[in-house]
């Protein structure tokens, strides 16, 4: 019989989530010495960004800059136009801004948090202010949990934010090889890739078996983003990656001081996709998305 003494002890017990910052270079999220994910923004970098995620073992699950799409930055968001800027590739030969990390907002313990301001620029031109915040619920045993919450504004005239052709363009995750030819599943039962890719869904899962073990990450998309339920991008071959893209049909357009809120949650577990556990996580945290 657990009671509420054996409760509070075994919470005493568990390892104390932190936020750890390396000035000028990351911000650590561990439980104990067990590292969950980090916030990377040294200047050097052409965004913002976060690698590694890791699943509740430690194992890590994301790519940073891997040699065939170098601008793949583990979980990213970016957008290839943004008033005719390319915030996503880095490389090609296109006008290319920069997201830039300008200072730590907030860092707070419990739970573990932190705000930081960017600034997306090109040509020596502020088109957007981003206020970004990260945080690790503690949640569940069998999952890391990161939300991610980005606010945007048009910083002093009218800013579109389009993917075009690049329907993968938002937020999204680089899987490491290993993940390559995994497998999806959404809210709206899509088992397959073809149909899975740019389908409105609540939450969207890609996972594969690495070397015995299955992970996967699922994104969940809040329900306070506008066009809630918005399209995910899938793929899995030749790599695997996941983004939930609500510019896969139509851009954004902000008019000057306009602000756009995108909210998700994203959770690398172990074991296969499974509906109902997946669908259980989701309501539960949108729930309290809602009340919030």
């Amino acid at each position: 019989m657990i009671t509420r003494r054996s409760f509070l002890l075994a919470l005493a017990a568990a390892p104390r989530l932190e936020v750890i910052e390396t000035p000028g270079e990351k911000i650590s999220f561990r439980r104990g010495t067990a590292l969950l994910f980090e916030y990377r923004f040294a200047s050097a970098r052409p965004k913002t960004y976060v690698h590694p995620l890791c699943a509740p073992d430690g194992r890590v699950l994301t790519l940073d800059s891997p040699a065939d799409h170098v601008h793949h930055r583990g979980l990213m968001l970016a957008w290839s136009n943004v008033n005719g800027y390319d915030f996503w590739g880095e490389t090609n030969p296109a006008p290319h801004g920069q997201i830039v990390h300008e200072r730590l907002l907030r860092r707070r313990t419990s739970p573990p948090e932190i705000t930081v301001a960017n600034r997306w620029v090109a040509d020596g031109r502020l088109l957007l202010s981003e206020r970004r915040t990260l945080r690790a619920p503690q949640r569940t045993s069998d999952a890391v949990w990161l939300e991610w919450e980005s606010e945007l504004e048009a910083a002093s005239g009218p800013v579109v934010i389009s993917a075009e052709k690049h329907v993968y363009n938002g937020l999204g995750i680089r899987f490491i090889r290993e993940m390559d030819r995994g497998r999806v599943l959404n809210s709206a039962g899509a088992t397959e890739i073809k149909q899975a890719d740019g389908q409105d869904a609540e939450w969207c899962a890609y996972w594969a078996e690495v070397e015995g073990p299955t992970y996967g990450v699922a994104i969940f998309n809040s329900p306070r983003n506008p066009r809630h339920p918005t399209p995910f991008f899938v793929m899995s071959e030749p790599f695997g990656y996941l983004s939930a893209a609500p510019t896969y049909r139509e851009p954004f357009r902000l008019e000057p001081r306009e602000r756009l809120r995108l909210h998700w949650a994203v959770v690398a577990f172990t074991g296969a996709a499974e509906a109902a556990r997946l669908n259980d996580w989701y309501r539960r945290w949108s729930a309290g998305v809602r009340r919030a």
